[in-house]
């Protein structure tokens, strides 16, 4: 923990001013407006974050903490390297496993399919999905017959199997949240791997309402547990004061 008092703590996320989101036209190279759009969404739950502990929802201000933390992981996994060759790379695992999870959410819901707007969805995802390369193959083999062959099976939306859904999810990775996460911690001077998954551990306890977790059958969070997450927000926001946006 810092030696910040909570009242310091909060302070600095009260005082918390977002870089302002630039005007998108529509042409943009994606990855800038990729990361734009994590940057504004961590900024949106540190606003959120600040009006629920202002009314002392601590349960929901520390389901917000964890979100912001999610999404400023994955800002900084793309964001936050040496190289635009190395950005561009984690760009496009970040987008490559964003479309097969996205890719499996759709096929398991596809009675669905018969609505235009289902249907667009899935057609675009597909497009995204079939482009994508072997950094989420989980094999080394024959990765790209294994590819063409479900990108066969999975084309007609007449013929979407339960056996179709496991190939996919047998065949990619799937985005790991922890992974990011991890990455993330390295970015935090303050907040050891440790203390992060803590804090990530009990925002997945309370986001799923796991009534068994340690702290969660008393039924109310405790003055350090507000302390633990006013903190991870204050580092968020530190973070986000001395990155670079492009």
């Amino acid at each position: 923990m810092t030696d910040f008092t909570i009242d310091n703590k909060i302070q600095i996320i009260r005082n918390f001013v977002p870089v302002p989101k630039p005007q998108f036209e529509g042409n943009e190279n994606a990855t800038r407006y990729i990361i734009w759009n994590l940057y504004n969404r961590v900024c949106e739950a540190v606003k959120s974050f600040v009006i629920l502990l202002d009314n002392q929802r601590y349960y929901d201000a520390f389901i917000i903490a964890g979100h912001a933390l999610e999404t400023c992981s994955i800002l900084s996994y793309i964001k936050d390297n040496d190289t635009e060759a190395a950005k561009l790379e984690n760009y496009n695992k970040y987008i490559a496993q964003s479309s097969v999870a996205r890719l499996i959410a759709i096929l398991e819901m596809d009675s669905n399919l018969e609505k235009d707007y289902a249907r667009n969805a899935y057609e675009i995802v597909l497009q995204i999905f079939c482009s994508v390369e072997n950094t989420v193959f989980k094999y080394t083999q024959n990765t790209e017959e294994k590819h063409k062959e479900i990108i066969e099976e999975i084309k007609s939306l007449d013929e979407i199997s339960i056996g179709t859904i496991k190939s996919v999810k047998n065949f990619y990775k799937l985005p790991r949240i922890r992974d990011y996460i991890t990455a993330f911690s390295k970015k935090m001077g303050n907040i050891n791997d440790k203390e992060i998954f803590m804090y990530y551990t009990k925002y997945c306890d309370y986001k799923h309402s796991n009534m068994l977790a340690p702290g969660v059958l008393a039924g109310d969070i405790d003055a350090e547990e507000i302390d633990w997450f006013i903190e991870l927000v204050q580092n968020i926001v530190q973070y986000l004061e001395k990155s670079k946006i492009p």
